[in-house]
């Protein structure tokens, strides 16, 4: 703004100052031509002699001017540069070189220049300081036939420029004032719209937008912060992570808008549960997470999540809809299991899945559910080159009719053939690719084996199925439907030939959705089967519900129902059941003769187990069927075996 004024103040007062060096020239003009030239003919010049009588006239004339200050000196000159008329009469009659002025004024155009006090022809004019010398061009008839040279005070002419330019520079000095302190606060209110956006945008990037709950990178510091406290002081951090139950089903069901409003409902009640002790932070999607940076003992911890829990499971009304939902929680502490943020926030993620995964509702975080240890991280990269390498390998247990004794179909189990540790079964690496995500490619590869071998056995006269278990992730797929439909047509299989199999606890996770599936399969022909029947904690209004074609009674009640009465029960209670839901009942576990005669008895419609047939290779599959039917072809139906 300096530098521009200072600019401006140049400009504007060169620009006075030639306006009044301007007005100077138009008075020098007006005087020549109205108070001098009038006295004078065209003949005085052109002769180059003024008579006396003129020259008294021009005296008389410019004494006045000169009285009243307007001029200092006058001269008259011809063409020749001969001075016709001077108020020094010694300088009439002398010839004078035309200089710059002069030569301008006879090509008929007004000069002016600033004489310096020390240039002056004599010292009275010296005495006067700086004079404008201004030379102006006479014309008669329309030619130029001198002119005059004036000499006119500059201090009166300096003055007003003076006093213009301070009143200009007062003018300009004030209206870049108000420029700058409209600037000034145009800046201030810019910086602080500028700071708060700042600020809006730091607190966004640390908070949820939907709950207004500190996110996951916020949670972070602050358990980084209490850690660090805690360290010094000797204390103990608390942190519990917990996963909404059936959140998506409100989701699927009611639409997003609800499980938005519940989400917030969920963060506020939490917040009041907690009665500012600590943070409640939103993870993301159903995941909430608290932090309580001084706490007790582990009883404390564990009470404080037993009242997150009561508090989760009251009904919430969102629209005057009333929701019930749960949580699972999973807990860990600084430094019993973590000894930084990252560690502890991971211990508590690992419990609250594990708690998720087992149906509690809290479970505290110890070693031996990190399953991200380096052997079993080792045997992860193990098993995905082992399902593109197309190592794994399917056995076939076959499952027998009880009232004819003929085999009519196989499960396929699978098995890893590893190269160093030979054959594995699947208690060894089946938890690890539902966990890791690996049971979804590994799905695919038994499927497309299992048809292929149903294939064959179907082209060498066994009308045979295959039934193959599917997990959460698998039955949860959005693409499980039609890659099972393009599987089938590759086979060339009718859809029946395919059993799927799920377990209770694999339905319940999402039943909402699992029904959808399980519906869309039972449109698609293929025949379902509900696995473990028993271990689950299915209601009976839901197992009405499901599409399924057939119960399996779970192996732990058929192996001991020939000494347990209450095992006993149970299964006949199951087969009852089944009959009354016009299901199939099929019986695993079938390990010893009197079991398969006392499931016979008891109206089971198929069995399997290691009595009948252990697990073998495709290839051993229709030998080992020959075998089982000839075997049963020798044994009474209600006669125990002696075997």
């Amino acid at each position: 703004m300096v530098l521009l004024g200072l600019v401006l103040g140049r400009v504007l007062g060169s620009t006075v100052e030639q306006r009044a060096l301007g007005q100077s020239e138009q008075t020098a003009t007006s005087i020549g031509r109205l108070a001098v030239q009038p006295l004078l003919t065209r003949s005085d010049f052109l002769s180059g002699d003024v008579s006396a009588g003129r020259l008294d006239r021009l005296d008389a004339a410019m004494s006045d001017v000169v009285a009243d200050g307007t001029v200092v000196r006058a001269k008259v000159f011809d063409r020749n540069g001969t001075v016709l008329y001077s108020d020094a009469q010694e300088l009439v009659g002398q010839t004078h070189a035309p200089e710059e002025g002069l030569a301008a004024a006879l090509d008929g155009r007004v000069y002016s220049e600033l004489q310096e006090a020390h240039d002056a022809e004599d010292s009275t004019d010296a005495a006067l300081g700086h004079l404008l010398e201004v030379y102006v061009p006479v014309q008669m008839d329309g030619d130029v036939v001198g002119a005059f040279e004036l000499y006119l005070p500059y201090g009166p002419v300096a003055a007003e420029v003076q006093h213009d330019v301070t009143q200009l520079a007062w003018w300009l000095a004030g209206g870049l004032l108000v420029l700058w302190l409209s600037l000034v606060q145009i800046m201030v209110s810019a910086s602080r719209r500028l700071q708060q956006h700042a600020r809006e945008n730091e607190r966004l990037a640390e908070h949820d937008m939907l709950t207004g709950l500190p996110n996951r990178r916020h949670f972070s510091q602050q358990v980084a912060v209490s850690v660090a406290a805690a360290e010094s002081s000797g204390g103990t951090v608390a942190v519990l992570f917990a996963d909404l139950d059936r959140f998506k089903e409100v989701n699927d069901t009611l639409g997003h808008h609800i499980g938005d409003k519940l989400i917030v409902a969920v963060g506020d009640r939490l917040r009041q549960q907690l009665r500012d002790v600590g943070m409640v932070a939103r993870l993301g999607g159903d995941e909430f997470a608290v932090l309580m940076p001084a706490v007790a003992t582990m009883d404390d911890v564990r009470a404080t999540a037993n009242r997150f829990v009561a508090a989760l499971r009251a009904p919430f009304v969102i629209d005057d809809i009333s929701l019930e939902i749960g949580a699972s929680l999973g807990l860990a502490c600084y430094p019993e299991h973590g000894h930084d943020a990252t560690r502890l926030m991971q211990c508590a993620d690992i419990a609250m899945y594990s708690a998720k995964h087992a149906h509690w509702a809290v479970m505290t975080y110890d070693a031996a559910l990190d399953v991200n240890t380096p052997a079993r991280l080792a045997l992860y990269g193990e098993l995905r080159r082992a399902i593109d390498e197309d190592q794994l390998t399917v056995h076939y247990q076959p499952r027998v009719d009880l009232g004819t004794g003929a085999v009519i179909g196989a499960e396929a189990l699978v098995r890893w053939q590893h190269p160093e540790r030979g054959l594995l079964q699947p208690d060894s690496f089946i938890p690890l690719a539902e966990q890791t995500g690996l049971i979804r490619p590994m799905t695919s590869c038994v499927l497309r084996a299992a048809l292929r071998e149903c294939s064959g056995w179907r082209a060498a006269g066994r009308d045979l199925s295959v039934s193959v278990n599917l997990s959460v992730r698998s039955l949860l797929d959005p693409d499980l439907v039609t890659e099972v439909a393009g599987l089938l047509r590759e086979s060339g299989l009718p859809a029946s030939a395919l059993e799927l199999e799920i377990t209770e606890t694999t339905a319940m996770v999402e039943p909402v959705r699992s029904l959808v599936v399980l519906g869309e399969l039972h449109a698609l022909g293929v025949q379902l089967s509900l696995d473990d029947y028993g271990t689950g904690h299915s209601s009976l209004a839901y197992l009405s519900e499901l599409p399924v074609d057939a119960l399996k009674i779970d192996r732990s009640f058929v192996q001991a129902m020939d000494s347990s009465a209450q095992d006993a029960t149970i299964v006949r209670s199951t087969i009852d059941l089944a009959r009354n839901l016009g299901l199939q009942v099929v019986a695993e576990g079938v390990e010893t003769a009197e079991s398969w005669q006392m499931l016979a008895a008891l109206g089971c419609d198929s069995a399997q187990g290691y009595w009948l047939a252990r697990p073998e290779p495709a290839g051993g599959v229709l030998g080992l069927v020959e075998q089982i039917e000839q075997r049963l072809g020798t044994v009474p139906v209600n006669v125990p075996s002696a075997t």
